[in-house]
């Protein structure tokens, strides 16, 4: 799993926290509570968990953007591993052409026989 940078862990770890803290505070003056301060609280608990949401989301949007461009280094590598192969066949080919041809027979004759069974 990825590992978690640590301003955007800390960041979050903060506001968990906070929030954690408010609801703890919240239950323990529960019993003293109107109904417009227990509405009060729920409106910003609800603030809170949004704003906990965005920041978790915006989190994982940017690791979503750091995997597309890993991948994407991947396939640039690949493709240019695969053209350098292609060049030195090509090269290979040019320079021994009855060796390569014997080379094609044999591995199409070995795929014949493995393709009977």
């Amino acid at each position: 799993m990825a590992q978690v940078p640590s301003a955007s862990k800390s960041k979050i770890e903060v506001k968990a926290n906070d929030l954690a803290d408010r609801i703890e505070d919240k239950a323990n003056t529960a019993g003293t509570a109107t109904s417009g301060d227990v509405q009060a609280d729920l409106e910003a608990l609800r603030r809170d968990i949004a704003s906990l949401t965005q920041t978790v989301a915006s989190f994982g949007s940017g690791k979503i953007r750091q995997a597309g461009e890993t991948s994407q280094e991947y396939i640039d590598s690949a493709r240019e591993r695969f053209m350098n192969a292609e060049e030195d066949i090509e090269a290979y080919v040019r320079a021994k052409p009855l060796q390569s041809l014997a080379m094609a027979a044999g591995v199409g004759y070995v795929l014949a026989l493995l393709s009977r069974r």
